[in-house]
């Protein structure tokens, strides 16, 4: 296995060396089309696509949360002049709340909606979760009105194939409002794809021997990567919700039952309560970040961290 993992991963590198090669394209910037995403992981795909010929506009900028940012009166001068918006589509909180006066300050805007064709589904519906709401029983949570999802979980693009689906949105796209450079976006677009095949490829072949198995996180923003590897995602908070002392007594209970020893936490949230689980169960807290910059490595970190976890 490890050897068909350093395969792919030299393949990774020859195609982020060929993605690179055609940045290297001398464009006026006065010609670039102006495109705005709404998360970091996003930015990363739509470059690798659009190459020179695009400048991405992150909306939710590194660090900040989709839940409560607000843009800058920068930002809106940016959406003024842009030629288009790839938004998640999903319910992400951002959008739901910022969209129309995006809309309002530039009435031209494209929106492409990079949900196509991905089934948005909720909290409850993800693999394992009826399960352990049956083992955990109805644990006590106070509520956080600042992260309160509404039930729906939109944190799509957190599968690899999902994100695959992204960025077929993302190429048509470009394509449609700007045909001129449709060769090249299209051989891009090929190379993109071809990373995430290949990073699907090596994740599957790390955690396919431990699929049933379970994982704790703070937040639950890895519910889509859990159902992509038939894995169990169990999250301290509950849909916006922090557990009560009960709560938290229950899930170091459980922790204990499935032999979980690592916790993932983002940076984004307030991670103390995964750290008093961590410690009752002699476990350690991991930080993971749902919002990366960097895709590939961030996923294949995250899936070689559950082996661990699963291992011990």
């Amino acid at each position: 296995m490890k050897n068909k993992i350093m395969v792919i991963s030299l393949v990774l590198a020859m195609t982020v060396s060929v993605i690179s090669l055609s940045g290297c394209v001398e464009d006026d910037e006065s010609e670039l089309i102006d495109v705005l995403v709404t998360i970091v992981p996003q930015k990363e795909m739509v470059e690798a696509i659009g190459g020179p010929f695009v400048s991405v506009t992150v909306m939710v900028p590194p660090g900040q949360s989709p839940h409560s940012y607000e843009p800058t009166p920068d930002q809106m001068i940016k959406v003024a002049r842009a030629s288009a918006y790839f938004k998640v589509g999903s319910g992400v909180e951002f959008e739901v709340v910022h969209m129309d006066t995006i809309l309002e300050q530039n009435s031209d805007l494209q929106v492409f909606d990079c949900s196509e064709d991905i089934s948005v589904i909720s909290f409850d519906e993800h693999y394992g979760k009826e399960d352990h709401r049956e083992e955990e029983g109805e644990h006590d949570h106070e509520e956080v009105d600042e992260h309160d999802h509404g039930g729906t979980d939109p944190h799509i693009w957190t599968s690899p194939m999902n994100f695959k689906k992204m960025a077929e949105v993302v190429y048509n796209g470009l394509v449609e409002i700007d045909p001129t450079y449709q060769q090249e976006y299209y051989d891009n677009y090929q190379s993109y794809i071809s990373l995430l095949d290949a990073l699907h490829y090596n994740i599957s072949e790390l955690l396919e021997p431990f699929e049933g198995s379970s994982f704790m996180v703070y937040h639950p923003a890895w519910g889509y990567f859990a159902d992509t590897y038939r894995l169990k995602q169990i999250a301290i908070e509950d849909e916006g919700k922090e557990p009560g002392p009960a709560g938290i007594a229950a899930l170091i209970q459980q922790a204990k039952a499935l032999n979980i020893s690592v916790i993932f936490v983002s940076s984004q949230f307030d991670t103390s309560n995964a750290q008093t689980i961590a410690d009752e169960i002699d476990g350690k807290v991991i930080p993971v970040n749902p919002l990366m910059s960097d895709y590939w490595e961030t996923l294949m970190q995250l899936a070689k961290d559950m082996v661990l976890g699963f291992g011990s």
